[in-house]
């Protein structure tokens, strides 16, 4: 089963916000990309990811969007293809979103491969967000599902380490 992990920093500080813009390219990546910044400077990126929200507005709003999308052996033998599956899962997000997504070699599970996803929430040609609820979530969940033809399960990650985290699995459908 694959899994798409979001993990919440919607009070973030400097410091986590650095912390998760550099985990992609950390260097202990496979591959990494940046999606309109820098994959290559954390510094860059990050003020880059700033800038945006500035712009908009939406610098009091959430940072961050941090996703890990883990698959199965057979999905995503190679960091390439894990690579490859989570940009088709992403596409949609990162036409209008500042991003960066490193793929990690690293048994989690059924896995060997993952990727951190580091997104900026502020769409950079209108300014409007993407939140981390069921209206985004779930898309993304489905999507996964869909292109790898496995089931999907959605892990959210609360800040608050005292809140239960949500669990929910998402089914393929049927190409007609």
């Amino acid at each position: 089963m694959e899994i798409l992990e979001v993990i919440l920093h919607t009070n973030a500080d400097d410091e986590c916000l650095r912390n998760v813009v550099n985990y992609p390219m950390s260097g202990r990546e496979e591959e990494v990309k940046g999606y309109g910044v820098n994959p290559n400077n954390t510094d860059s990126a990050l003020m880059q990811f700033k800038k945006a929200a500035e712009f908009w507005g939406n610098t009091d709003k959430n940072p961050i969007f941090h996703g890990v999308l883990s698959f199965t052996k057979t999905t995503a033998p190679t960091a390439e293809r894990a690579m490859e599956l989570t940009e088709q899962i992403y596409e949609p997000i990162l036409e209008d979103h500042l991003a960066i997504i490193g793929s990690h070699e690293k048994g989690r599970g059924d896995s060997d491969y993952h990727t951190h996803a580091a997104i900026s929430p502020t769409n950079y040609n209108n300014g409007s967000m993407m939140c981390a609820d069921n209206s985004t979530l779930f898309p993304i969940a489905q999507r996964m599902a869909d292109i790898t033809g496995e089931k999907c399960r959605l892990v959210v990650k609360p800040e608050d380490k005292s809140k239960k985290e949500f669990h929910h699995i998402f089914y393929p459908h049927k190409k007609v």
